[in-house]
Formats: structure tokens, C-alpha cells, sequence
């Protein structure tokens, strides 16, 4: 296009501009869109024109400049016209709203717009060695306000949006309409300033302005990964600011967190000294003769109080580094309630455990039946206890499976009464058998003087006279005695010609003289 050629479309343009002020309604618009249309041509062929090499400078940069003062006139009046918009549509129902938003919002699209075809016009200053940086300065300046403005907006609008969908849940069906229709108009919004946040960012990019905390807004509004918001500039802008931020950061708060962290070492490093020395207190505390403490409590002593006071100081120190421990403490209440519902059998296993160190029904060592189960006790927790069975199987039986039925334990007393029973023909002799049982009784050692040993005859059974021997001995040689006692009387009544009978029944039968003739009539013939 010639030279006079874009001077007639200015002079065009110029007389639609006069004739659209005497103009209202739709006639209005429509020179307003004529203009539009028309200015949009021209931009073009300023353009082209300014690509060519023998472009004409000084005409190019009188018809830019016009441009320029154009847009400038535009911009007041688009924010002039927005803030009356905003402060009608304010006023009106929400019913209204949502017509009169229409128009705003195309207004607010068009501020950006407009924003982004001025600095192309500050461009073409530049392309043709005109001095702009002051102008271009305070326009960079604008329009990163308005950015910044967009954003908070946009971001208001979804967070308004979010609380009002929010308590739709909670809300009967009918009740929902006024709600849903007053998302309908945040959703327009939040497309608007959407909208206009991506063209002022990318014009913003164009100024050098920092743009990638208002990119991470809106890909938070859209979810849209743009081919920008990946670029090489964004990216790097990203790990710079991040670089610089952290630097920031570390400088100011370094010697605060060295010193905390040397502090809470230090703290640990003391519980760990003042546990080890309590430990070693407690150790020899516990074993005093007078207090007469289970092994299993002298355990459960030392080790609940080491870890108490790890506890104790590992809370001090996170409250030295900063930490608020009010949240962490409420925090542990509502997770206890909750652990004591979903650990209901574990617990029941602990108070059972807490009520065999008070009341010591049996300590390691021991041997004891409970639950069913006969052995020596190996060791015993809070939670259960392991026995060893005397065929050397390890069983781990749950607290409160013990503690809920009876518990006999056969070594609690030092002392304990051998009971045995052994039976003699009729025919033989009681004092000889007496005799004999207190002669094996007397050569053994381990069988004790006091109490004295009982040996009396008890039962008349059907097939031998019983006695019972019941020997005192120390609860460590029980077995070993009754065994060895009963090989011994089996040795010796051998030796004296004493039988030890073994159950007998006789027979008598009773025959009648015609039953005696029918059997030998029976009977074949010899």
C-alpha cells in the first residue's frame, strides 16, 4: 500500500471518529466497529511498511505517533468506562448482573488488548530510532499494575468460587439455585481475567517484567501448560528467583538454624548422658532387698524412666529449634483416641501386663500354667508373656489371655510337698512297707526334716492297699525326687518280696443242676 493510500484510510478513519460523536445505539456501534476494522488494516500496513528498507522514517513515525496518542485516549477511556460499569453492576440485582457482565468483561479483554497494541506501537518507535525508553518506561509500569491487579482478581474469584461450592454440599436441592447462579458469574470472571492475565503476561515479557509468579496464577486458574509458560526465559526466571529467594533466605537465617540445630544436639547428647547415669541409679535401686521388686518390674522401672527422659528432652529441643509444640501435642491426643479404638485388643493386652507387674502373679523364670499352657516363663512384656515349654517349644501367650484365667505357678514357694501314692498286695506286710518307705525317705538327702514326711495307709482299693508318701523338698528338686524315689521303691520292694498288684477280678459262676445236664448233653461224647 502507497503512501497516500494510508493517509486516506487516516483521513477515513478521522472523519468516522467526528460523525461516531453525534451518534447512540446501535449506529454507534456500529462506526465504532467500522473504525476498528478499519484502524486494524492500517496497523497492518504500518507494519509491512516498516519492514521495508526504504521505508519513509519521518512519515512512519508521525502516523505511529498518532497511533500511539490514539491508544492512549483509548486506555483512559476503557478505564474510565470499567470503573463506571463496575460501580453499576455493583448496584444491581443478581439477576442483572449476569446480563450487564457480558459487556464488562469484553470491556476488560479489551484494556488488555489495547495494552498489548500500544507497546507494539512503542516497537515500531524503536525500530525507527525513536526515543521512547521514558514513555515506554512508565507504560511497563501500567501495565504491570494492571497484571498484578488481574491476578489478585482472578485469584479472589476462585477462591470465592471454591467457598461457594463448598457449602453446596451442605445444602438441600432447593435451596441451591441463588448459589449455583452466583458461581455461574465468578466462572465468567474467572475466564475474563484469565483471558486478559495471558495477554498483559505476554506483553510483560516483552517489557522484561518478572512474570512467572503471575504465569503460576494462571496455570493454577486454567490448567493449561502453555508453550510460554515451558520457555526457556520462564524457566530460567523460575530457578533464578527460586536461587535468589533461597540465597535470601539462607543468609538471613542460617545462624539462627546452625544455632538451633546445634542446640538440639547438644539437648540429646544430655539425655543420653542423664540417661545412661539414671539407668545405672535405678539399676541398683530397684534390686534393693527391702523393696523385693519382680525382675520384670525392676525392667519395666528402668526403661519407662530412660524413656521419659528421652521424651522429655527431645520435646525441649524441637521447642529450641522453633517448633510450636501446642498442635503437635493436640495432635498426639486426637491420634491416641484414635489408636485406643483401632488397638482395643493390644490395649486390653497392656493393662493385663500393668496389672502382672503390680500384683507379680509369677516373675522369669518360673513355672507356671496359665492359658492352657504349662512351662517356664523366659520373658514377659507389657503385651505378652513367652513361655518355654518343657519340650522346648517358645510360646508367646497374650497378657490377657493370662491375667483372665487361673494362674498356678509350682515355684513360687521355695518348699513344696512331693505327693505319691503306692499300693501293696493284701497278703503282704504294712509295717515292712512302712519301713521301707521311710528307710528310701531318710537316705535321701534332698528330702527335708521339717516339716516331717507323712507316709500313711489311705485306701483299701479293690485289688491293693494304697499308701501315701508325701515328702517336703525344695521346690528346685521336686521332680527330680519323686522320680527317684518312686525307681527306689520299686527297687527295693523287689528286693523284699513286696508286690505291687495290678488290678484283678475273680469270677464265680453258679450252675443250676438241669443247666449242668443241658451243657454235658451238649457236650460231644469223648
Amino acid at each position: 500500500m502507497s503512501k497516500s493510500e494510508i493517509i486516506q484510510i487516516t483521513n477515513t478513519m478521522k472523519g468516522l471518529a467526528d460523525k461516531a460523536k453525534t451518534l447512540k445505539g446501535d449506529r454507534l456501534s456500529i462506526v465504532q466497529l467500522e473504525i476498528y476494522n478499519m484502524n486494524q488494516k492500517l496497523r497492518k500496513e504500518l507494519n509491512n511498511a516498516i519492514d521495508r528498507k526504504d521505508h519513509d522514517v519521518k512519515f512512519l513515525t508521525s502516523q505511529i505517533e498518532l497511533q500511539t496518542k490514539y491508544y492512549e485516549f483509548y486506555l483512559k477511556y476503557v478505564e474510565s468506562k470499567l470503573d463506571s460499569m463496575q460501580v453499576d453492576i455493583e448496584k444491581s440485582s443478581k439477576d442483572e448482573r449476569l446480563l450487564k457482565q457480558i459487556p464488562l468483561n469484553e470491556m476488560r479483554t479489551a484494556q488488555a488488548n489495547l495494552y498489548a497494541e500500544q507497546y507494539q506501537n512503542y516497537a515500531w518507535l524503536q525500530k525507527l530510532d525513536v526515543n521512547v525508553d521514558d514513555k515506554l518506561k512508565s507504560f511497563a509500569d501500567r501495565l504491570e499494575e494492571l497484571a498484578h491487579y488481574t491476578s489478585a482478581a482472578l485469584n479472589y474469584s476462585l477462591r470465592h468460587k471454591e467457598l461457594l461450592q463448598s457449602q453446596l454440599d451442605g445444602l438441600p436441592a432447593g435451596q441451591t439455585d441463588q448459589i449455583n447462579l452466583e458461581v455461574s458469574y465468578l466462572q465468567r470472571d474467572i475466564d475474563t481475567y484469565s483471558k486478559a492475565l495471558a495477554l498483559l503476561v505476554d506483553t510483560g515479557d516483552s517489557l522484561n517484567i518478572n512474570t512467572v509468579e503471575l504465569r503460576h496464577e494462571l496455570f493454577i486458574a486454567t490448567g493449561d501448560i502453555t508453550h510460554d509458560l515451558l520457555s526457556w526465559a520462564v524457566l530460567k526466571s523460575t530457578v533464578i528467583s527460586w536461587a535468589n529467594q533461597f540465597s535470601s533466605w539462607f543468609r538471613t537465617n542460617s545462624p539462627n538454624m546452625i544455632f538451633n540445630v546445634f542446640m538440639f544436639v547438644l539437648i540429646m547428647v544430655i539425655a543420653r548422658i542423664l540417661a545412661q547415669f539414671t539407668q545405672t541409679i535405678l539399676k541398683k535401686a530397684v534390686r534393693a532387698p527391702h523393696l523385693k521388686l519382680s525382675n520384670l518390674m525392676q525392667q519395666f522401672i528402668v526403661s519407662m524412666s530412660v524413656k521419659m527422659i528421652f521424651c522429655v528432652a527431645l520435646l525441649i529441643a524441637l521447642a529450641q529449634v522453633g517448633l510450636d509444640l501446642t498442635p503437635v501435642i493436640a495432635g498426639l491426643g486426637v491420634a491416641g483416641i484414635i489408636i485406643g479404638f483401632a488397638l482395643q485388643d493390644t490395649l486390653s493386652n497392656f493393662a493385663s501386663g500393668m496389672m502382672l507387674l503390680i500384683y507379680r502373679p509369677f516373675d522369669e523364670g518360673d513355672w507356671i500354667n496359665a492359658a492352657g499352657v504349662e512351662g517356664t516363663v523366659s520373658h514377659v512384656s507389657l503385651v505378652n508373656t513367652t513361655i518355654r515349654t518343657f519340650d522346648n517349644e517358645v510360646l508367646l501367650v497374650p497378657n490377657s489371655k493370662i491375667w483372665m484365667e487361673v494362674i498356678i505357678n509350682r515355684t513360687y514357694e521355695r518348699v513344696r510337698r512331693v505327693d505319691m501314692v503306692f499300693g501293696i498286695g493284701y497278703k503282704d506286710s504294712i509295717p515292712k512297707a512302712e519301713k521301707i518307705f521311710e528307710d528310701i525317705l531318710a537316705a535321701d538327702e534332698r528330702v527335708l526334716k521339717t516339716p516331717a514326711p507323712i507316709i500313711k495307709v489311705n485306701t483299701l482299693g479293690e485289688s491293693s492297699v494304697d499308701f501315701i508318701v508325701r515328702p517336703w523338698v525344695r521346690t528346685d528338686d521336686y521332680m527330680d525326687v519323686m522320680r527317684d524315689c518312686t525307681r527306689e521303691v520299686k527297687m527295693r520292694f523287689d528286693a523284699e518280696g513286696i508286690n505291687i498288684p495290678y488290678p484283678q477280678r475273680d469270677v464265680h459262676l453258679h450252675i443250676t443242676s438241669e443247666q449242668a445236664a443241658a451243657i454235658k448233653k451238649d457236650l460231644p461224647d469223648a
